[in-house]
């Protein structure tokens, strides 16, 4: 098995974080108190954006060789991207009055990019 993925892989493993991330966001949309679809599709993005920007970048054998047995530092580092890009949409998204919950969701996100990592790729 190659140490280095095709980008196509990658797409595929950043489509399947946004997927997820929208999916987890739109059935719990009132837990979270994300309303707008059009938000919630572009926090799905952001988290999606970020697997693609890192995984890409990233794609070196010494990153995806897996010392721990299914899991490689590309593995633990892109959900650590993924937090620090959902972290950067918040400073420039519009305050509101349920920011606590968006936390919640860049956390919860964080997750999904760490399962969604180790079962793809």
């Amino acid at each position: 098995m190659s140490l280095v993925f095709p980008l196509s892989q990658i797409a595929l493993t950043a489509a399947i974080t946004a997927v997820a991330s929208l999916l987890l966001l739109f059935g719990a949309r009132q837990y979270f108190k994300v309303r707008s679809p059009g938000e919630m599709l572009l926090i799905a993005l952001v988290a999606g954006f970020s697997v693609l920007a890192w995984r890409s970048a990233g794609n070196t054998p010494a990153l995806n060789a897996d010392p721990i047995p299914a899991v490689s530092p590309n593995d633990v580092l892109c959900p650590m991207i993924t937090y620090i890009f959902l972290g950067l949409y918040a400073a420039f998204r519009h305050p509101g009055e349920h920011d606590v919950r968006f936390e919640q969701v860049r956390a919860v996100l964080t997750l999904v990019s760490f399962a969604v990592n180790v079962i793809t790729i």
